[in-house]
């Protein structure tokens, strides 16, 4: 397969219905990777990685938000967007509902994730 190929090689993962996710935010699991599924003000789901995007550290569910214990960025719950430290967001994947299922679209490499 090309570089090209690899580039543009994205999976899309049932995550479940719609209805097994009571609260939001929701932690999410595929593969061996942790997510957030989430909502903003608008009613759109993102799925959003628990990678930090400024050191590779792990994002946590805190308080009113999420954040990054290793540098204390923290990351509003809709969208990912940093809200204490300089512009930047948390992985963020598309995601849609479709027959009541929730799905979502991820790059198979995570170079790809930024």
């Amino acid at each position: 397969m090309s570089t090209a190929d690899q580039a543009s090689t994205i999976r899309e993962v049932d995550l479940g219905t719609e209805a097994s996710f009571e609260k939001l935010p929701a932690p999410v699991s595929v593969d061996q990777d942790e997510f957030f599924l989430t909502q903003d003000k608008g009613g759109a789901y993102h799925l959003l990685s628990t990678i930090c995007p400024h050191s590779w550290g792990t994002v946590i569910n805190w308080d009113t938000c999420f954040m990054c214990p290793d540098h204390g960025w923290r990351f509003e719950r809709g969208e990912g967007i940093c809200i204490n430290g300089p512009r930047s967001q948390m992985y963020s994947f598309t995601v849609t509902v479709r027959d009541g299922n929730v799905y979502a679209r991820i790059p198979e490499d995570k170079s790809q994730w930024a």
